[in-house]
């Protein structure tokens, strides 16, 4: 009766197309009784006879007819299942570039012809240590896919959990919530921002108003209230304290700490200047902007006059050239009727443009309704190298 709890037999593959040295390697390893030996002359026999067993380790002369040792190994490696399996080469090659040669085949070992027995048995048995950890390393890797998976799940639940909140306390949140998820989405895309960088700004622009669960409805509600520690800036410390205490959203609670600091230094609550107010919440301060203007009352016009009074005081000027391209766009839809965008390096002389061309820093290049010239490129080019233009550019079609 077999012992069901006995080890599976491993299986090993011999191909050489010399009969005896196939005889000489099996009978060296068949004294293992753990393996289970299968052998081949001829490498295109080895390929069938290699899928149909799907050996652990496959040792294989270099040296053959029609397909030789190099060739074999690197159909093996190129099979979805086999090429994970060990390879180990036998060649009569002494020059070191003829072993480059084939280890660069993919072969994982290679062994000197003639073989010694015990160094033949070592290597097979190191082959399948190897296979081992590798198998050990890839459970521990499965295990630790899905621990992420469960955390990110948690963590999306959690996220969910608190816009919820947000929505339910503060009124009209998730809709201001959304469409700053939106101009985050502009901004993401505009900037080239990847996937790392751009995750906590959204997380942040979902919850930036979590703070003002803290603080008196009517303030909530964007009505002014008395006394100094109802003051509206203090949201964004109420809602960092709240955050902070969760490790996966720390990142995520700076930016809302933040997102009143103004780009001039006189922001709240540590008057960060310029470069040193995170990205992300830069872009929250723009997005803290336009929910503070009435605009029912002064319009897409002066919600962009707002925005243009801001620029280099309370906000970045790149990040309040991105919300007006993105007002006029996405505010205004027939704006845009007889106007198309094109990149810099997309300018032409006889181009007229719609808009002004202003660079990153706020510095104005040339006004709307400017007719290019060559000259014009090129000195546009040129300034493009020193302070990059980050918007788009308007032209008449």
């Amino acid at each position: 009766m077999k012992n069901s709890n006995a080890p599976r037999p491993r299986t090993i593959l011999i191909v050489d197309d010399d009969p005896t040295q196939v005889l000489l390697v099996s009978q060296v390893l068949a004294e293992d009784p753990s393996f289970h030996i299968v052998t081949a002359t001829d490498s295109h026999d080895a390929l069938d006879k290699a899928s149909l067993y799907e050996p652990e380790v496959i040792i294989s002369d270099y040296y053959m007819p029609r397909m030789d040792g190099a060739e074999f190994c690197r159909r093996i490696k190129q099979h979805p299942i086999l090429r994970e399996r060990m390879f180990i080469m036998l060649t009569s090659a002494s020059e070191v570039p003829e072993k480059v040669k084939v280890l660069e085949s993919g072969a994982d070992e290679l062994l000197n012809k003639p073989i010694h027995p015990d160094e033949l048995v070592s290597r097979v048995k190191a082959c399948f240590r190897i296979m081992a950890l590798q198998d050990e390393l890839r459970a521990e890797k499965q295990k630790l896919v899905e621990a992420n998976r469960s955390l990110t799940e948690s963590n999306r639940g959690m996220l969910d959990l608190l816009t919820t909140l947000v929505g339910v306390h503060i009124p009209n949140a998730a809709r201001r919530a959304e469409e700053g998820r939106n101009i985050v989405a502009w901004f993401a895309e505009k900037l080239s921002m990847s996937e790392e960088e751009s995750e906590p700004v959204y997380h942040a622009v979902m919850l930036h108003e979590i703070g003002k669960i803290n603080i008196p409805g009517e303030l909530a509600a964007g009505r002014p209230a008395s006394g100094p520690e109802q003051h509206p800036a203090h949201f964004p410390m109420a809602g960092y304290r709240m955050l902070s205490r969760i490790p996966e959203l720390g990142d995520v609670a700076e930016l809302i700490k933040h997102q009143l600091e103004n780009y001039d230094g006189s922001g709240f609550p540590d008057r960060l200047v310029q470069a040193n107010i995170p990205i992300g919440a830069r872009i929250l301060r723009g997005i803290n902007l336009i929910e503070q203007t009435d605009r029912e009352k002064v319009g897409q016009k002066g919600l962009i006059e707002s925005l243009r009074k801001a620029q280099g005081t309370c906000l970045d000027p790149m990040v309040a050239q991105l919300l007006e391209e993105y007002y006029v766009i996405h505010g205004d839809t027939l704006w845009m009727d007889g106007k198309r965008t094109v990149s810099v390096l997309e300018l032409a002389p006889g181009m007229k443009l719609a808009a002004d061309i202003n660079t990153g820093s706020g510095t104005k290049l040339l006004p709307k309704e400017t007719v290019m010239s060559a000259n014009m490129v090129d000195r546009i080019m040129a300034h493009h190298q020193i302070d990059p233009i980050i918007g788009s550019i308007f032209v008449f079609k």
